[in-house]
């Protein structure tokens, strides 16, 4: 009986181990069931994804023919699904890009499950082209789409708003390339960190040359301690546009007026900068010198004619009027007329003064091949009166080099030349003048040396300057005959200068072309 017993309830137990892998089994049999109801269910719902996906998706064949599109497809590209399908997506590509495309979706295809993206331009339904950034996942091989899946958005706004600012960049790059005025970058110590090409053409420098210097290392020393406060105070009022005139040092070692506009652009995170823009005035600057002194020659002019010639018109008025009276003796008439006739002729050498310092400022002349040794024999037979009644002594060179000039002004040159050596020789011991020349390569350099009083170093400065009277003489003038000298000299493209000591005579200099 035990023996039974113990048998029935090993069967008992190996019934329910039986039980147990049976519901095991049944539990299994679930589970694949669910997976297949899945897998079944799957292209519907990659499907119903598809449908409501806002991206441009298409799924292509391995051909790269078009499987199925979304609507946003439609909207987007104005295409109906029916009108893709089964066409080539390389159809639709702009065609200088459909190579790239192909190389891309070649690799797609090498390489499942991964994604991978790129832009190329798409054909609209009416024609135009739009730019699609897309992405590329192989699924060829999933169950649920057997197929590339392509996703991409219309990034066309975009591309042409980053082509529009590119191009106004390359517009206002190109602007600031080739402008004519010059544009720097500083930094917050005042040191170069770029410049314009015209910066560069106009100054000499090249980067090398002014990168990481400062401004101020090539500013005139009479005009840094302004520019320091000019800089102060752009770097203390960011909002603060200035402007201002220094001169600036160029390659070549001269110095050339630049007139500047600074702004603080040091907050801008595009620049970061003090933006210099500057241009080069020097010319403007020696025209406005020169009408300035114009100005002040005509000032100059103006007083003399209406002091010096007005003189000698009272001068005859009176004599005149004394003339009329009834009682005058004939020696009273004589002594009047003599008078008259003096007044007159200081009228007219006034007036020949005059004329020869307005023509000796003009441009037009007759330019020829010039022998100076004539020249000088002609201004010192004009002279001869005074040089015999004076005494003096004159040394001419032997040989002077032909010279190209107008010889009228020449003659000018060397007869007021002459003509102020033997005025300031009046009261000298023993007077001399020496007339002579030093050839140099291009142009001959001419003096003409007294052993006169000198002049003072205070009056070299203003010698040449119409109008102006220094010392005593026995022919006083105007005080044009040396600035008849220097207009003349300086139309011709020359040079005139003085070299003296008080007590030790004047050397006067001048240069003129070779013939």
């Amino acid at each position: 009986m035990e023996e039974e017993k113990e048998s029935q309830e090993e069967l008992l137990e190996e019934l329910k181990v039986l039980r147990s892998r049976v519901a095991e089994l049944e539990d299994k049999k679930a589970q694949l069931r669910n997976m297949k109801e899945f897998l079944s269910s799957g292209a519907e719902a990659f499907a119903v994804l598809l449908e409501c996906s806002p991206e441009l998706s298409t799924v292509v064949d391995a051909d790269a023919r078009i499987m199925s599109a979304a609507p946003s497809v439609e909207k987007a590209l104005g295409y109906k699904p029916e009108e893709l399908a089964g066409r080539s997506i390389f159809d639709f590509v702009f065609p200088d890009e459909v190579p790239a495309l192909q190389e891309f979706f070649t690799i797609c295809m090498g390489t499942p499950r991964h994604s991978l993206s790129m832009e190329f331009r798409f054909r609209h339904a009416d024609g135009s082209w739009h730019t699609l950034d897309a992405t590329c996942i192989n699924l060829i091989h999933n169950t649920a789409v057997r197929g590339i899946v392509l996703t991409a958005r219309d990034i066309t706004e975009r591309k042409q708003a980053e082509e529009t600012v590119a191009a106004r960049e390359r517009y206002y790059r190109s602007l600031i390339r080739n402008a004519a005025d010059m544009v720097s970058v500083l930094d917050e110590n005042l040191a170069f960190k770029w410049g314009s090409p015209s910066a560069s053409r106009i100054t000499g420098y090249g980067p090398e040359d002014v990168y990481g210097r400062t401004i101020l290392d090539f500013l005139h020393p009479e005009d840094v301690e302004t520019a320091k406060k000019d800089y102060e105070f752009i770097l203390a009022n960011p909002d603060q546009i200035l402007t201002g005139v220094r001169r600036f040092r160029h390659k070549d070692g001269t110095y050339h007026w630049h007139e500047a506009i600074l702004n603080n652009l040091l907050g801008d995170p595009s620049v970061r900068g003090i933006i210099v823009n500057s241009r080069d005035i020097t010319e403007r600057k020696l025209m406005e010198e020169e009408l300035l002194a114009s100005n002040r020659e005509l000032d100059s002019f103006a007083t003399t004619v209406s002091h010096d010639l007005r003189t000698p018109l009272s001068l005859i008025e009176g004599y005149a009027q004394l003339l009329r009276a009834q009682s005058n003796t004939e020696e009273e008439k004589e002594a009047y007329l003599k008078s008259i006739i003096a007044a007159a002729k200081r009228m007219d050498e006034l007036t020949e003064s005059l004329l020869g310092y307005a023509q000796a400022g003009k441009s037009e002349g007759t330019i020829s091949s010039v022998e100076p040794l004539d020249v000088v024999s002609d201004a010192l037979f004009e002279h001869s009166v005074e040089i015999e009644r004076g005494d003096i002594d004159i040394a001419v060179g032997e040989e002077f080099p032909a010279l190209k000039v107008d010889q009228y002004k020449l003659r000018q040159v060397f007869s007021n030349l002459i003509n102020n050596a033997v005025k300031y020789l009046a009261d000298t011991p023993r007077p001399c003048i020496e007339i002579g020349s030093r050839a140099g390569q291009d142009q001959v350099t001419f003096y003409i040396r007294d052993n006169g009083p000198g002049l003072d170093p205070e009056v070299e400065e203003e010698i040449f300057q119409p109008f102006k009277r220094f010392g005593t003489a026995r022919s006083p003038g105007l005080g044009i005959g040396l600035s008849t000298v220097k207009r003349a000299v300086e139309g011709w493209g020359g040079r005139v200068w003085v070299e003296s000591e008080p007590g030790q005579g004047a050397t006067f200099f001048f240069t003129a072309p070779l013939g």
